[in-house]
């Protein structure tokens, strides 16, 4: 079996090339295309009219206003699309001093899709895009920010199968609940399960109740010792919020043949 280490090095654009574009933005997407990424990770939540939306947190960011929709700050589950395409998302993000202003507004995942394919093909980009899809998932907060998990994976697995993306998705979430509901209905599916806590990793794989393809912890948590385990055990290893030279080194050299930088 070819281990991670000798798979060639795989570096994800997390939220898109965000040093450009703010994130989560179909710019910031279409952008990591140009720049050689052949994986962008991207953050999804539910609509209250139960539409996919591409945003990382799940309330729009305060200060910046809805275009017409009223106060920023709310749920994005409290909201339609109609409602959230009116949120201006394209302000530059002060860590990230290149970063362009842009008009944008919090993409549905059916966009993602549609924008980088075309981006793609207009371009004659060689190889294929894969999405890293995070499902922002929370025990205890059903109904308050998101659907429950068999209603969330069965919305997601909706739009990825209604753009023949099934085997160019992995679908990871920290909320094993989804996770496990996503392999339920669509046990050909790529699945991972993220983790932020070394205490949660093996509680949280017994619940699953199967193997994951991937399971992606905090970079500072993946050790040897752990990259190994999990490897023998048929999974691969994307540590995330890999920033820097010497980080991403550290990672090269334990085993790791993939990162996610932030």
């Amino acid at each position: 079996m070819t281990s991670d280490a000798e798979r060639p090095f795989e570096i994800q654009a997390h939220r898109g090339a965000r040093s450009f574009f703010p994130e989560n933005t179909l710019q910031a997407f279409c952008s990591a295309v140009g720049l050689g990424f052949r994986v962008v990770e991207l953050d999804l939540h539910v609509s209250f009219d139960r539409q996919i939306v591409v945003a990382q947190d799940p309330l729009l960011p305060s200060g910046k206003g809805l275009r017409g929709a009223g106060r920023s700050g709310q749920r994005i589950f409290s909201l339609t699309y109609s409602r959230i395409a009116g949120y201006d998302c394209g302000a530059p993000h002060p860590d990230f001093p290149l970063q362009q202003r842009i008009a944008a507004s919090p993409p549905l995942l059916s966009d993602v899709f549609a924008c980088v394919e075309g981006h793609m093909a207009d371009s004659r980009s060689t190889g294929k895009m894969v999405y890293n899809l995070e499902i922002k998932s929370w025990p205890g907060r059903d109904g308050i920010l998101h659907p429950p998990p068999r209603d969330y994976a069965a919305l997601v697995l909706g739009v990825v199968r209604a753009a023949g993306m099934l085997h160019r998705v992995r679908l990871q979430s920290f909320d094993w609940r989804v996770v496990r509901e996503v392999y339920r209905q669509a046990p050909d599916a790529s699945c991972g399960l993220l983790a932020e806590k070394a205490s949660s990793i093996r509680p949280n794989l017994r619940r699953l109740g199967f193997t994951p393809n991937w399971l992606n912890p905090l970079s500072t948590l993946a050790t040897r010792r752990l990259v190994r385990q999990l490897q023998a055990r048929g999974m691969r290893v994307v540590p995330w919020t890999v920033n820097t030279a010497e980080e991403a080194s550290r990672i090269r050299n334990i085993g790791v043949g993939s990162w996610g930088h932030s």
